[in-house]
């Protein structure tokens, strides 16, 4: 199936409010749990200080989970969205996480060099962002700005069926009973998506080949790393 891109900032208020409305639990578990093995298996510890940056954080479920995890490590969660940010704020206010802040960034902007991020992460983590880039070396470019030295990689997102029908179907395997407008997003995710083999030369074309891609089941991967 050939790729059709969405589009890359999620704006729309009721679109945004399925999304953060949505139950992605087990998904936003996923990347944690991910860090969690990498750094054991690596022997890395996350000291205080240190930064985790959430590329296109949406309405920070994930940063929030990040930074109950860790809560002596900085976390921040970037996003071009200020509907989504604005949820994520709204959820922050809330519940006090005092080491998780927000920043309003259009990441195509840190590729191109138009904005400088002031600081260098030790971990970066994405979950479903990769396939809103029109132009994915734009992603990539951003992260090779955005990591320090031995940056840490969690990065996880859809994979693009092999025909319409098969999106078709599973969307019905797991979304037959969310609102129609999130089940209208997810079909549209998965056919904007990548295969695992063009990531690989994605990474391949922008240096970044030490990373690790693999497919974890039938609707993600996970690129896995330390760079």
């Amino acid at each position: 199936m050939k790729r059709t891109p969405e589009p890359e900032l999620m704006q729309i208020p009721s679109q945004v409010r399925a999304y953060a409305d949505a139950d992605f639990s087990k998904s936003d578990s996923m990347v944690v749990k991910s860090l969690e093995k990498y750094l054991k298996k690596v022997g890395r510890t996350l000291n205080q200080g240190d930064l985790i940056l959430d590329m296109a954080c949406g309405p920070g479920n994930i940063a929030e989970r990040i930074a109950k995890n860790w809560p002596l490590v900085n976390v921040t969660g970037i996003d071009g969205s200020m509907e989504m940010l604005n949820e994520a704020e709204d959820k922050l206010s809330k519940n006090h996480t005092k080491n998780l802040s927000y920043e309003l960034i259009e990441i195509n902007s840190i590729a191109t060099g138009e904005i400088h991020f002031p600081f260098k992460a030790d971990v970066l983590v994405s979950n479903s962002a990769l396939h809103h880039f029109h132009d994915p070396c734009r992603f990539w470019g951003a992260l090779k700005k955005l990591g320090k030295t031995n940056c840490i990689h969690i990065h996880r997102d859809l994979i693009r069926p092999t025909s319409l029908e098969k999106a078709f179907e599973l969307k019905e395997k797991h979304l037959s009973n969310s609102p129609e407008i999130l089940q209208k997003d997810f079909f549209a995710s998965l056919k904007a998506s990548f295969t695992v083999d063009e990531v690989t030369q994605q990474l391949f074309n922008a240096g970044l080949s030490e990373l690790e891609v693999f497919q974890v089941d039938e609707l993600y991967f996970e690129i896995i790393g330390c760079i």
